[in-house]
């Protein structure tokens, strides 16, 4: 049974070496029920670059939950609006894109962490406190608070020149980048990019490592993510989901013409 104030993103890092998510911006419920039947630990849904709105990325949180996944929700921008109405609807952890500044994150915190370790607004009945407080509220706050998690992602040069403060910040425990806004950024693409970034992840791997926090992000090359594991990354993402459903698409009607014509 679901129990929001379990914490179960460390239960699933306490039994496996890696864990593997599906980076989603168009699942039904279907496809989060598919995704645990092949054994995938977490569900990240993307709302930076998705159609879909906040409520059915709840909905999407509930469905993964319930069946023993983490969701992972990448919010559109750092702000109360975002961070705490996903909070408060089950999302396991809260991912900010393109962050910057250690302000940033100290801001997260603020809007993600229940008092003394942040200022998130207390309501009485809502999913990320199993709706009740109980009959010590101050007990109920500390499991929500050790329950959910802040993601902040690395996406250019700017945070990573901040990343030592970055990572000090307690609270945020854990860290991605984001290779192709990070390239792209420096107008890089492709190859020249990979060339360009490989020295700063693993620097950034390094430093998470020594930081002690847990890294992760979308990995495409099964070769790629050896290599990022052996330097201490811990969560393989796959997809998106709307890459992998157009390449299955593809490969299926080719297999046709390629016997019927």
């Amino acid at each position: 049974m679901f129990d929001p104030l379990t914490d179960r993103l460390g239960e699933l890092l306490a039994e496996n070496q890696l864990l593997y998510g599906m980076i989603c911006r168009d699942a039904s419920r279907t496809d989060v029920e598919l995704m645990a039947q092949a054994g995938y630990h977490l569900v990240w849904l993307d709302l930076e670059h998705s159609h879909q709105s906040t409520a059915v990325a709840i909905e999407r949180c509930r469905t993964a939950a319930h069946l023993g996944m983490v969701p992972l929700v990448r919010a559109i921008e750092l702000s109360r609006t975002h961070v705490q109405r996903l909070l408060d609807a089950g999302a396991g952890i809260v991912a900010i894109p393109d962050t910057r500044t250690p302000g940033q994150l100290r801001e997260l915190v603020r809007l993600g962490k229940f008092p003394p370790q942040g200022e998130r607004g207390v309501a009485s009945s809502v999913t990320g406190t199993a709706y009740h407080l109980g009959e010590d509220p101050r007990r109920t706050l500390e499991q929500a608070n050790a329950a959910t998690h802040l993601m902040a992602m690395i996406e250019c040069d700017e945070g990573f020149e901040q990343l030592d403060e970055m990572l000090a910040v307690e609270g945020v425990d854990l860290f991605a980048v984001g290779p192709a806004d990070w390239g792209v950024s420096l107008g890089l693409f492709g190859r020249a990019a990979e060339a360009h970034l490989a020295p700063k992840i693993d620097r950034f791997l390094e430093a998470a490592l020594a930081a002690g926090k847990i890294t992760g992000w979308g990995v495409t090359d099964p070769e790629k993510a050896i290599r990022y594991r052996d330097r201490g990354l811990r969560l393989v993402f796959h997809g998106p989901d709307v890459s992998l459903r157009r390449q299955l698409y593809h490969d299926t009607l080719a297999r046709f013409r390629d016997r019927l014509g």
